[in-house]
């Protein structure tokens, strides 16, 4: 199961946040605002109030395993910019930054984060999959309920056709183009056989691109990670 961090919980922190709570994650969210974790506490799966630019505690409350961390300090640009740093330090890969100007945003890159995005509820919609799904590499909501999205091609599809696949009836997905390693977004015959990490540009809704990428899917028990936040979390308290 994926694990995410929200730190801070100011308009794009509270968007992803929504949106995520209507996902299988397991969610931890730090803030100072006690009315926030109060609001929050019950639907996440931990909520601990303190400073994230304290090193010293982040260090002790924040896994290591997290597979990705957003930041959200409000208009605090400084504060950003040194959690980003921190989460950098600890070396979780996956760091996404609200910023509030393209000079903020810049900084944010050079000090850790690994995409920086601009506060508005759509950048969240368009973030979330790429979060909770190995195979969303990009996600476009272009209107109504349409989706186009790319996604890696999971290893159950290599070696077999477009044509053995049908991705249209079995997916409710349309193949727009396909590119590999070697090659980028090309026409494709029904012919074509799928490679290792060939990936696929298709359109579709949102629930089916969610479906076939196996973004709802359980990968686990969240137990391990709920006792390492309590285990965190007390060493923190001590």
């Amino acid at each position: 199961m994926k694990q995410i961090a929200i730190l801070g919980v100011s308009y794009f922190g509270s968007a992803v946040l929504e949106e995520l709570l209507e996902m299988d994650v397991d969610i931890l969210v730090i803030d100072k605002d006690r009315e926030v974790l109060d609001r929050y506490r019950d639907a996440v799966s931990a909520a601990i109030g303190m400073d994230v630019i304290n090193w010293d505690a982040l260090e002790k409350t924040l896994p290591k395993t997290m597979d990705a961390v957003i930041i959200d300090m409000g208009k605090n640009i400084e504060s950003s910019i040194l959690a980003a740093s921190y989460c950098r330090k600890l070396g979780i890969k996956t760091i996404i930054a609200k910023a509030e100007t393209e000079a903020h945003g810049e900084i944010l890159g050079i000090v850790g984060a690994t995409k920086v995005v601009f506060p508005n509820r759509e950048a969240a919609k368009r973030i979330v999959p790429q979060i909770v799904s190995n195979l969303v590499l990009n996600y476009l909501p272009v209107g109504g309920n349409l989706v186009i999205a790319e996604v890696e091609i999971p290893e159950s599809f290599v070696g077999k056709t477009v044509l053995e696949l049908d991705l249209r009836k079995k997916y409710g997905l349309n193949l727009i183009s396909v590119r590999s390693e070697q090659e980028e977004y090309r026409l494709f015959s029904p012919d074509y056989r799928f490679e290792a990490h060939d990936i696929a540009l298709v359109s579709g809704t949102e629930a089916d691109i969610d479906s076939f990428a196996g973004r709802l899917e359980k990968e686990g028990s969240s137990k391990t990670f709920m006792e390492s936040i309590k285990q965190l979390f007390s060493k923190t308290k001590a």
